[in-house]
């Protein structure tokens, strides 16, 4: 992958009536309100103007449902609406985990709106344990079920019983910043995530800007059906990016979708959180990848 990126090495996408740059749809992870990106959009807005959705699961209009179909609609709705706004055709769609799933699936419904993607460690259960999640899903619908399943298998589990509630934001700081989740997050990003991911009560104290009920809902309902269909790539060129530490890596499903659907993956540095551990480098590897799908 060349280092030489210029910007002449975007000149084929087209560019925005008002900025005169080509246009990046960008969607977060589950929980992490766009805002909390900027490190990384800062690597990216050279080049590109960045539009995104401030944040995923905070709206009955798109309500959190399964397989995530009204958050992909969602992604296509902003995308439209960038397009209209930016009089371009077209955008580069790119997203991280929840908001990377949402894309994918996005540009499989309506390829049209994308001129490419890279998609950062989207949680693509592929193969037989999707079908297992997908099972699991189905009777954690029973009577007396109280989605056991899906809150073992998922992080739900686990996000049910976070902390949502502080008396300050410097408060959570402190309580936040050296937890395991957190404790790689550059300060920046975790700065941004104590400035947009919190909000202020009535009474005070904070609470998390995206809800905790969305954060949880949004674990047990990850897209289980990719054990059935599809069984092809998207129409546009899609490159994923993997943590080094991922569990998605781990559990070998980048490596089944490369030799199944022919989507490439390389991988970053960190874990899960890769963006937000290290936002220059991979805002490089994304601008890197963009400028490769397009030399193809």
């Amino acid at each position: 992958m060349s280092d030489e990126i210029n910007l002449q090495s975007f000149a084929k996408l087209p560019v925005s009536k008002i900025t005169n740059k080509p246009v990046l749809h960008f969607a977060h992870a589950n929980g992490m309100p766009s805002a909390v990106y900027e490190p990384f959009f800062e690597g990216l807005s050279e080049f590109f103007t960045v539009e995104y959705i401030a944040m995923l699961g905070d709206t009955p209009d798109y309500p959190v449902d399964d397989h995530w179909r009204s958050l992909t609609q969602q992604i296509i709705d902003s995308v439209n609406s960038a397009c209209e706004k930016h009089g371009v055709a077209q955008v580069v769609g790119v997203g991280h985990s929840l908001g990377a799933m949402c894309t994918l699936q996005a540009t499989y419904r309506q390829p049209e709106l994308f001129a490419q993607a890279v998609l950062m460690d989207p949680p693509w259960i592929y193969g037989k344990v999707s079908l297992l999640w997908h099972l699991a899903k189905t009777a954690d619908r029973l009577p007396l079920m109280n989605n056991r399943l899906m809150d073992k298998l998922s992080p739900a589990g686990v996000s049910k019983h976070r902390r949502d509630v502080w008396d300050s934001r410097d408060e959570a700081y402190e309580k936040m910043r050296h937890k395991g989740f957190f404790k790689n997050f550059d300060e920046r990003s975790f700065q941004g995530y104590i400035d947009h991911g919190l909000h202020e009560r009535a009474d005070g104290k904070v609470t998390l800007a995206i809800p905790k009920a969305s954060e949880v809902a949004v674990f047990r309902t990850n897209p289980s059906w990719y054990w059935l269909a599809p069984n092809r790539g998207p129409k546009v060129p899609v490159t994923l990016i993997i943590g080094q530490d991922s569990i998605f890596l781990k559990r070998r499903f980048p490596q089944q979708i490369k030799s199944r659907l022919g989507i490439p993956y390389e991988t970053h540095e960190g874990g899960h959180m890769f963006p937000l551990e290290h936002p220059e480098s991979v805002s490089k590897l994304v601008l890197g990848l963009i400028n490769q799908q397009l030399s193809n």
